[in-house]
C-alpha cells in the first residue's frame, strides 16, 4: 500500500474571517449607496408625479371654466363662478362643483392637497376673459404658489357693453341669455 503524505496548506480551503468582514463591510456601503440613489430617484418621480397631477387638475378645470363662459353673452361681476369659501379646495360654476366626481388628494390632516384661487380679468375691447388659476400646496402651505396656469377666453356672444370692466376679481357672474 502507498502512502500519501498531505501537505497542511493543501488541505485547507474556504475564507478568513477577516477576508468575511472585509466583504461584509464593502457590501453594507454599497447598499448605503445604492438605498441613497433609489431615495432620491423615488422621491424625485413623486415631485414630477404631483406636478402632473397639478396640472392636469387645472387644465380640466379652466377646460370646465372655457365650457360655460364660452357661450356668454353678459359678464358681470358677481359670484357664478368662484371658489369655494370653506376650504379653497374646488371651483363652484352655479354652486355646484366644476369637476364633479374627480377629487384631488388630501393631507395626512384632512385638507386637501392644492389650495385654489382664481383672478378674472376682463378685456372689453377684445371681447376676452383671462382667468389664472393658482395652486398652493396645502401640505407645505409656506411654500407659496406651486403652480399657476391662465387661460384667454373668447366671448363670442357677447356684445362689448355686456362685459362689466374686472380686474383681478376672485369670482364672476354670467349670463347665456340669448342677446336680444
Amino acid at each position: 500500500m502507498k502512502r500519501i503524505c498531505k501537505s497542511k496548506s493543501a488541505g485547507k480551503h474556504g475564507f478568513t474571517l477577516l477576508e468575511m468582514v472585509l466583504v461584509i463591510a464593502i457590501m453594507m456601503m454599497m447598499s448605503f449607496y445604492l438605498y441613497s440613489t433609489f431615495k432620491v430617484v423615488n422621491y424625485s418621480h413623486l415631485k414630477v408625479t404631483v406636478v402632473n397631477d397639478m396640472h392636469d387638475y387645472a387644465s380640466l378645470t379652466l377646460k370646465a371654466i372655457e365650457n360655460h363662459l364660452c357661450n356668454a353673452t353678459e359678464i358681470t361681476v358677481g359670484s357664478d363662478i368662484t371658489v369655494d369659501d370653506m376650504h379653497n379646495e374646488y371651483v363652484l360654476i352655479n354652486s355646484s362643483n366644476a369637476l364633479p366626481g374627480f377629487t384631488q388628494y388630501h393631507t395626512g390632516s384632512g385638507k386637501a392637497k392644492w389650495g385654489l384661487s382664481l383672478k378674472f380679468t376682463t378685456d372689453v375691447a377684445s371681447k376676452t376673459v383671462t382667468v389664472v388659476l393658482e395652486m398652493t400646496d396645502n401640505a407645505y402651505p409656506s411654500s407659496g404658489v406651486a403652480y399657476t396656469d391662465t387661460t384667454v377666453i373668447y366671448l363670442a356672444a357677447a356684445k362689448p357693453e355686456n362685459i362689466a370692466t374686472i380686474t383681478g376679481a376672485s369670482s364672476i357672474g354670467f349670463s347665456t341669455d340669448p342677446v336680444t
